[in-house]
């Protein structure tokens, strides 16, 4: 007699035989396309994720391809010389070359693979939206486990600490401050735990950034930073019953985000989507804004002294904002949508959660920090400038 659990497995079995088969068969037709235009598999592979990704660098493309350093350059080398792509100068940076593919040659290529599309149409079509929002949810978080375990598998030292560890590897990126006069760092989709700094010792680098568990894509313009995490490429979940903040990303993945920003350019900080946990220490940063969207976890902010008004927002709610600052600066702090609690240096916000320091709107350096969305805990407190 089955059980649920047995169906269970047997279900799951099918369902990566059937992956299994599905990759199989995309990489038969590939390698079909690629025969009919004279190219290699790998060739069609790195046009349709220049496609999709848009241009990159040479190392990228490596990345995703799980080919070496010396075979994505010749790879690269032959479809330039084929016109089907271009070595470009990095708009962030003119001494760095990134790949772009030439539209009007690729065209072609990317039609080949319209039977295909077209059956993975037909066997969508009677699906419900919600059935087709779970296969998609699905083969994203699939998509971004293959992707870590390629690099696992690339590292294989580096792969047996992490598991003795019982973790993943750890991955980074960086780019260099190229003519940018200031800086923007900006996730675009919910992230796991970040963490962020400054360090004067970056030099010409605009910032370093180590991942354990998924990696995003990290892209660079004009001083701004822009990541992006596959969607469910890792677990989060946030939010309240009953005026209670739940989080059950601690029963996860130990997904971290490690920022380090150069401090000798102002920084203005964005997270679109929420975070599990933010624990920013921004002391050595002329911070110009922080604008969190999304609902976060917890939310820890170290701050220095401020040059001119900075505004800090958190829109969507947040379950612990704990901001500290220097001795002496100034603050107006509201909070709207609901709190159990909200203090400015010890002292309970008054009626409508707004509490300023004395004669704060009349000085020209300070913080303005809203909340909305409601918190648990909002505190906003003084530190001497050298702890």
């Amino acid at each position: 007699m089955s059980t649920p659990d047995s169906e269970r497995d047997d279900l799951v079995a099918a369902i990566l035989r059937s992956t299994a088969e599905l990759s199989a068969g995309r990489a038969a037709f590939t390698q079909v396309v690629a025969e009919r235009f004279g190219l290699a598999a790998t060739d069609v592979e790195c046009l349709g994720l220049l496609s999709s990704e848009g241009p990159m660098a040479v190392g990228r493309l490596g990345e995703l391809t799980a080919l070496t350093t010396g075979a994505t350059t010749r790879m690269v080398d032959r479809l330039e010389q084929a016109g089907y792509v271009r070595r470009v100068p990095d708009p962030a940076d003119r001494r760095r070359v990134i790949v772009e593919p030439v539209a009007e040659r690729t065209l072609a290529i990317a039609r080949a693979f319209d039977p295909l599309d077209a059956a993975t149409r037909d066997a969508l079509s009677p699906a419900r939206a919600e059935d087709i929002r779970a296969i998609r949810g699905f083969l994203e978080a699939t998509v971004a486990g293959s992707r870590d375990a390629i690099a696992l598998a690339r590292a294989p030292e580096a792969a047996g600490i992490a598991a003795a560890a019982g973790g993943t590897a750890p991955s980074g990126s960086s780019a260099p401050v190229a003519s940018a006069t200031q800086g923007r760092l900006v996730f675009v989709t919910a992230v796991p735990r970040v963490t962020i700094t400054s360090d004067p010792a970056l030099g010409r680098d605009l910032y370093r950034a180590r991942f354990v568990g998924a990696v995003p894509s990290a892209r660079v313009r004009d001083g701004v930073v822009t990541i992006r995490y596959p969607r469910f490429a890792w677990f989060d979940f946030r939010t309240r019953v009953v005026g209670e903040w739940l989080d059950a990303s601690a029963h996860w993945r130990k997904d971290t985000t490690d920022l380090v920003l150069n401090d000798r350019l102002p920084w203005a900080i964005e997270l679109r989507g929420g975070a599990t946990s933010i624990d920013a220490d921004l002391r050595g940063v002329r911070l110009e804004s922080f604008d969190a969207a999304g609902g976060t976890g917890k939310v820890r902010l170290t701050l220095g002294v401020p040059s001119g008004v900075v505004r800090i927002r958190l829109r969507g709610g947040a379950g612990e904002l704990k901001v500290l600052r220097p001795s002496g600066t100034p603050v107006r702090l509201r909070v709207a949508g609901g709190y159990r609690s909200a203090t400015l240096d010890g002292v309970a916000a008054w009626a409508g959660g707004r509490i300023d320091t004395p004669g704060a709107e009349a000085i020209a350096d300070r913080y303005e920090i809203d909340v909305a969305g409601g918190s648990d805990r909002v505190s906003v407190t003084a530190v001497d400038r050298e702890a």
